[in-house]
């Protein structure tokens, strides 16, 4: 059971991060980066983006680790606890900064932004709980782990 459920959570948590991936490119626009950004120095913008670069790349190869390589992910192998922690890791902190990091005054409260924020909160909730578990069952704390 436990291992269909872990399964099923991998799937749809690869494909919220495709569609996270692919949300990622209005990000952007609707925040106003070009504008905000402008008074920048140029170092400044260029490690902004460099390091937005960094995390978009990152969030496309979770993506494909999970749709792809879900069987790898559940392996058992101390790599996959090794990458399993780290994805959850990844998403805690994401998560905290979505609790305690980001100042969102400025961002106008429409609906849209509204269901946007709280849509990126369960997303990033589910990831944690999802490759918390992959985590777990890679070091064999869940039982039914089939190694």
């Amino acid at each position: 059971m436990i291992t269909e459920l872990l399964d099923l959570g991998l799937m749809v948590s690869g494909i919220s991060l495709a569609l996270l991936c692919l949300a990622s490119f209005w990000i952007p626009k609707i925040l106003g980066w070009k504008e905000k950004l402008a008074g920048l120095t140029p170092l400044m913008r260029e490690l902004f983006w460099t390091y937005s670069f960094y995390v978009f790349v990152s969030h496309i190869f979770f993506t494909v680790l999970t749709l792809g390589f879900s069987d790898w992910l559940m392996s058992g192998t101390p790599a996959a606890a090794v990458m399993s922690g780290f994805m959850c890791l990844w998403w805690m902190v994401r998560l905290y900064l979505q609790f305690f990091g980001f100042d969102f005054e400025e961002v106008v409260k429409t609906r849209f932004n509204t269901l946007a924020k709280n849509t990126l909160t369960l997303l990033f909730i589910g990831l944690v709980i999802v490759f918390g578990t992959a985590l777990a069952w890679n070091l064999g704390w869940v039982e039914g782990v089939g190694r």
